[in-house]
């Protein structure tokens, strides 16, 4: 199918992207490694307590995109609407905060941090690549803008939640469609919303090469978006006013 450029309002309230890594060094050392270069790029080091944490759009502190999964934090870099976390084994990017840059710029600064990563010598290589999306659309019911129909029980229950995943060799893709929940912006406002999350990850043999590693997110990123817009009706499609 044709993919659309952008859509406007983008509707994207997360756009993390998570890296693996193999390092080479102590982590506690990370963040004065890179230190030099990373200000090269234009990102600003801010302290950051020892935390599992990624950052939502207004900057707070979230759950981790591993749901379970501890992490301590080790760095946190901020690019006027990028920033990125270092925990651990990887690097979760977030570039949303209000304003999303869209794909080109966003994956040529990600290449541009890994790249920084082993010219420091803190990675080793990387084995596993991850892009979760989110979009919200308040006061709208996506059951009804989906492709296909839903009937459960003949009208007499309501669906809340729906949730479809496949696999691919080493790509795993999950979706969630939540419909109508009540959920609170940042300024404490109750709303209804639904949420449309598109989950993808891939696992591969440790690699040292930022490029495969770059092109793997751009096959990911693709993916993404396919399974994004091939849910959604063209009727829907055009009322978010696409560019081709």
């Amino acid at each position: 199918m044709l993919l659309p450029k952008k859509i406007n309002p983008d509707n994207l309230i997360e756009t993390i992207v998570e890296i693996r890594m193999n390092p080479i060094c102590p982590p506690e050392l990370w963040a004065g490694m890179i230190s030099s270069n990373i200000q090269k790029l234009g990102y600003t080091y801010v302290p950051s307590p020892q935390l599992s944490v990624r950052l939502d759009k207004h900057g707070k502190m979230a759950v981790s995109v591993g749901k379970g999964i501890e992490s301590t934090t080790y760095g946190i870099f901020i690019k006027e609407h990028i920033r990125f976390v270092m925990q651990e084994n990887c690097l979760s990017f977030n570039c949303n905060m209000g304003h999303y840059v869209g794909w080109n710029v966003y994956q040529k600064e990600i290449r541009d941090v890994i790249k920084a990563l082993q010219d420091c010598g803190i990675a080793r290589d990387f084995n596993r690549v991850q892009i979760r999306y989110i979009s919200e659309y308040r006061n709208i019911d996506l059951t009804d803008k989906i492709r296909g129909n839903i009937d459960i029980g003949s009208g007499l229950f309501t669906c809340h939640e729906i949730k479809l995943n496949r696999t691919d060799g080493n790509m795993k893709v999950f979706i969630s469609i939540i419909n109508k929940a009540k959920r609170k912006s940042a300024d404490g406002e109750v709303h209804e919303s639904s949420l449309f999350d598109v989950n993808i990850f891939e696992n591969f043999q440790a690699s040292s090469s930022v490029e495969f590693v770059s092109e793997l997110l751009n096959k990911i990123h693709k993916i993404e978006k396919e399974s994004f817009f091939g849910l959604l009706t063209n009727e829907f499609i055009e009322s978010l006013n696409p560019v081709y």
